[in-house]
C-alpha cells in the first residue's frame, strides 16, 4: 500500500512540474488546417511523402497584385501570448522561410496581426511588429507588459487565437515554402510553476513521512 501511495505522490510531482504541452500537425493533419490566398491553389495542402502545407506565390513583393499566402492553425486550447512558442519543418522544393502571424482572441475583427520579421521558431526572442499598432521591432516578451488597446488588457495575459504561416510582403520573384510540420507549444509562466509546487508541498511531506516510516518498520 505504501509503494502504491508513494508511486501516486511521484506521479503528481512529475506532472505539476512537466505542465508545458505541445501538438504537432503533420501528415494528413495538415490538410484540416485554414488556408488563405488570394489567388487559388497558392495555398493548399499536397500530399506526397511527406504531405505538406504548400504556400507558394510568383511575386514576393509588396504590389497589391502580389499575393501573400498563409496556413493558419485553430489553437485548440487557451494559450497566452506570454506563454507560447511555435516552430516548423521544412521540407524539399523549399525557396523561401515562412514567418509567423498571430491573432489573439480579443482582435475578433483581425486587424491588428502580431507579425515575426524574421524566419523560424517563434518565442520570447522573436523580434516582432504588431500591425498598425507597435511600429519597428521589438521582442515578443517585450510586448507582454504593454497595454492592448483593443482588449485594454496586457498583451502576455491574452490568449492566442490563430497562429499562421505566412510567404510574401516582402522580397522579388517567386517563392515556395513547402511545410511537413507545424508544432503549436505552452510553456507555463514560472509564478504557475512556483504556485503549483507549492501547493504540492503537504503532498511531498506525506511522502517523506511514508519513507521514514517504511524504513523504521
Amino acid at each position: 500500500m505504501r509503494k502504491v501511495q508513494i508511486a501516486i505522490l511521484v506521479a503528481s510531482l512529475a506532472a505539476a512540474m512537466s505542465a508545458s504541452a505541445s501538438i504537432t500537425y503533420s501528415g494528413g493533419a495538415l490538410s484540416g488546417l485554414d488556408y488563405s490566398s488570394m489567388y487559388a491553389g497558392d495555398a493548399q495542402y499536397v500530399a506526397g511523402t511527406p504531405d505538406v502545407a504548400q504556400l507558394y506565390t510568383a511575386d514576393l513583393s509588396t504590389a497589391d497584385t502580389a499575393d501573400s499566402p498563409a496556413v493558419f492553425v485553430q489553437i485548440p486550447t487557451a494559450i497566452t501570448l506570454s506563454s507560447f512558442s511555435a516552430s516548423y519543418i521544412l521540407s524539399s522544393g523549399t525557396t523561401v522561410d515562412p514567418y509567423w502571424i498571430l491573432y489573439l482572441t480579443d482582435d475578433t475583427g483581425y486587424t491588428s496581426p502580431i507579425v515575426t520579421t524574421g524566419s523560424g521558431p517563434i518565442d520570447g526572442s522573436s523580434l516582432i511588429h504588431v500591425g498598425d499598432l507597435v511600429h519597428g521591432s521589438i521582442t515578443l516578451s517585450a510586448l507582454d507588459a504593454l497595454i492592448d488597446p483593443i482588449s485594454g488588457l496586457p498583451y502576455g495575459q491574452e490568449t492566442v487565437a490563430w497562429a499562421g504561416l505566412e510567404i510574401g510582403d516582402g522580397g522579388s520573384g517567386a517563392g515556395t515554402a513547402n511545410i511537413e510540420s507545424i508544432t503549436i507549444s505552452s510553456v507555463p509562466e514560472s509564478s504557475t510553476i512556483i504556485a503549483g509546487a507549492m501547493l504540492l508541498l503537504p503532498f511531498g511531506a506525506s511522502a517523506l513521512r511514508i519513507l521514514r516510516k517504511s524504513r523504521v518498520d
